[in-house]
């Protein structure tokens, strides 16, 4: 296919009939701030469609603060607890709010934050605003992405390895809300690429099927969900199914807010219930939660002299050859759980207990590192939770158990120290035989697991224009771990000095630190030793005019062991431009990178198509570009497109195994279209 075609697919829709823009700049600027300051700093690329879709209908529908209670607010994503508490007590004392630049005057209301949260609130709500409440909403997305050059898996003679399907990954998702009813309904299909599509394994269309339905009322039965849902409780500690958050530049914003059972509108295979749940109000201050979930997920078996047993489970969500198709719905599992929250005068407390079983049993590899991990048909959970404020002090935690008798505790505090000044300290010990398969703490390591530590976070404003944002996390791991054959310990540093001469022009500067432990072979033996990374990024995000933005980074990797030293650096250019009389939008990015290796790897965000952000890993030796273009066809039809490329230096393929493609060059189209009707 040849290149003149891939571009002609992408600016075939500039030249569509003139409209007016369904965003402001504000406000996809804000959504694009939230999303790349937790994905930068994971390794993995998130599900955030909850997330973006709670921003978007705070955009369409923004909170009215003089009315607004606590949990409203609670949906504000920038405010942490002290602020909220804050908020409350200046229209308690000071009545309405009648400016936004009245909320200056409110501790830990700076200007930053003011214009982070400026697109989600409002004073009054206009007449618009009222209709938006009543009316019903229905939207349709569809959505295709394409890879160009094929990996192996469609080429190979393995006939095990073989993909079954074509290169193209496909999504489909309706999604209805009645506010007079207060019902809310979806449904959401996706094949990824490789994988078949009305054939063969997939004779019934899609690999993935999800539906949700959630009734929402205000007597005794609060709300009621039927069919793909997600529950986060407490602070993660012992269930919280889907995004959860972590280390990030939002450096004191760590505690949990209350997100209780939502529908599930996803594509994480994994991440979800599927059954029924209800949330109980027997008075005002008591909410009850019962639910109960059965579904099928993926694991290798093997069998043993009496018996099939599940040796690991897969979360990779593919089916596109044999090899995978294997391994796919091979394992039952069944959640029954509660949670009781009580809201008192000056605290909430909560309990959680929840009960797993598997068919067949789980039996994990005996390596060394994994001898603590759960094994067996059962497991069961019970955890207590709290937040409540004293003062300027924000204190919140959570205490679990599981079945094997491992415990894990969470402690928090975060405190206002002066208007300007935000501290946050957090306490975290989860016990190597501590298994909560859904739970999404806060912590180092992708489990709750296996580790102690101590983080304090600072976010500082010593002047109207400047911020200075840092976190230090002390850990500790009391047993083994993949790759690291003994106990260990290691640290994290990260701080930014941030200066905003005005709303057209920010510059920050970032370094970040992290020493940790890894095996290292010599000619005779293993064992562990210290690694050490750094990471320097200098970036300039201006806006010359009102509707295009220039973003420029420079990013510097180091990466030391034993007597290796490696380096690597990033450097891009970004350009966003809107069209003053055409409702479409353009963003484009050129990036150099030069890495020794994968451990000097650097990664950065990319802006993508609706509900679907990228954060991929920049190294060796090459360039890579993108460009998005988004379009309001009219007031029912937007369509978005992206098309990217990286081209490597040096290398005969890119990637391994099924996933590999030969030569240099790795091309991606995505195209979807959101329908409202």
């Amino acid at each position: 296919m040849s290149l003149f075609f891939r571009i002609s697919i992408i600016t075939l829709f500039v030249f569509i009939s003139l409209q007016s823009s369904s965003q402001t700049a504000k406000q996809i600027d804000l959504i694009e701030n939230i999303i790349e300051n937790i994905a930068e700093e994971n390794e993995e690329n998130l599900d955030y469609t909850n997330l973006l879709e709670e921003i978007t209908l705070l955009i369409n529908d923004p909170i009215n603060l003089n009315t607004a209670e606590r949990d409203d607010l609670l949906r504000l994503y920038f405010l942490n607890q002290n602020q909220i508490d804050n908020l409350m007590k200046y229209k308690r004392n000071s009545g309405e709010i009648y400016s936004l630049y009245e909320l200056q005057l409110i501790p830990g209301f700076s200007f930053e934050l003011i214009k982070n949260i400026e697109p989600l609130i409002c004073l009054k709500l206009d007449s618009k605003q009222i209709q938006i409440r009543k009316k019903a909403q229905h939207i349709a997305f569809l959505k295709s992405e394409y890879t160009f050059e094929k990996e192996k898996g469609y080429n190979t003679d393995n006939a095990n390895s073989k993909y079954q399907g074509n290169a193209w990954k496909y999504y489909t998702r309706l999604q209805s809300k009645i506010p007079n009813k207060s019902l809310e309904y979806g449904i959401t299909a996706e094949k990824d690429k490789g994988e078949a599509f009305f054939e063969k394994s997939n004779d019934k269309g899609f690999d993935f099927y999800s539906a949700h339905l959630q009734i929402k009322k205000s007597g005794f039965f609060k709300q009621i969900n039927i069919g793909d849902y997600q529950v986060k409780f407490g602070q993660g500690l012992s269930l919280w199914s889907g995004l959860g958050g972590g280390k990030s530049s939002f450096t004191t914003q760590n505690a949990r807010k209350y997100q209780g059972i939502r529908g599930y509108k996803s594509t994480d295979e994994n991440k979800f219930l599927r059954g029924l749940s209800l949330i109980l109000n027997p008075t005002k201050k008591v909410k009850l939660a019962l639910f109960a979930s059965s579904k099928k997920i993926d694991a290798s078996t093997d069998i043993d002299t009496t018996s099939t047993f599940a040796s690991s489970i897969v979360n990779t969500g593919f089916h596109r050859n044999l090899n995978e198709i294997d391994k796919e719905d091979q394992v039952k599992e069944k959640i029954f759980g509660s949670y009781l929250i009580l809201n008192l005068k000056n605290i909430e407390t909560g309990i959680s207990y929840l009960q797993y079983s598997y068919s067949p049993e789980v039996s994990i590899n005996e390596d060394p590192y994994a001898v603590h991990n759960f094994s067996g048909k059962n497991n069961s959970i019970l955890s207590f939770t709290y937040q409540t404020q004293v003062n300027s002090i924000h204190l919140y935690g959570e205490a679990a158990k599981s079945k094997s008798g491992g415990t894990g505790i969470l402690q928090g505090a975060n405190i206002q120290v002066h208007p300007q000044l935000n501290l946050e300290a957090i306490y975290r010990k989860y016990d190597e035989n501590y298994h909560a398969h859904y739970s999404n703490s806060f912590s180092e390591q992708t489990r709750s697991q296996n580790e102690e530590g101590i983080y304090l976070g600072l976010d500082f404003h010593p002047l109207p224009k400047w911020t200075i944002k840092a976190y230090y996390d002390q850990f500790w791991f009391p047993w083994l771990r993949y790759s690291v054959d003994s106990p260990s310990d290691g640290h994290e540093y990260f701080s930014q000095i941030e200066f905003t001469p005005n709303e057209k022009v920010s510059i920050y500067f970032r370094f970040k630190q992290e020493n940790k432990a890894e095996n290292y072979t010599d000619e005779t033996v293993k064992y562990p030793l210290e690694i050490q990374k750094n990471q320097y990024r200098l970036h300039l995000s201006a806006k010359p005019a009102s509707n295009w933005e220039i973003r420029n980074r420079v990013e510097f990797s180091q990466f030391k062991k034993n007597n290796l030293n490696e380096n690597g650096f990033l450097i891009y250019q970004d350009i966003i431009y809107r069209f003053p009389q055409v409702p479409l939008r353009l963003s484009m990015r050129y990036a150099l990178f030069d890495t020794d290796s994968y451990d000097t790897r650097i990664y950065a965000y990319e802006n993508d198509v609706l509900y679907a952000y990228s954060v991929p890993a920049y190294y060796l030796k090459g360039s890579r570009f993108y460009i998005n273009l988004n379009y309001k066809i009219d007031e029912k039809f937007s369509l978005y497109t992206r098309y990217s490329q990286t081209k490597y230096q040096n290398v005969e393929s890119i990637g391994s195994g099924t996933s590999e493609i030969t030569g240099n060059t790795k091309s991606e189209l995505k195209i979807l279209l959101r329908i409202k009707f």
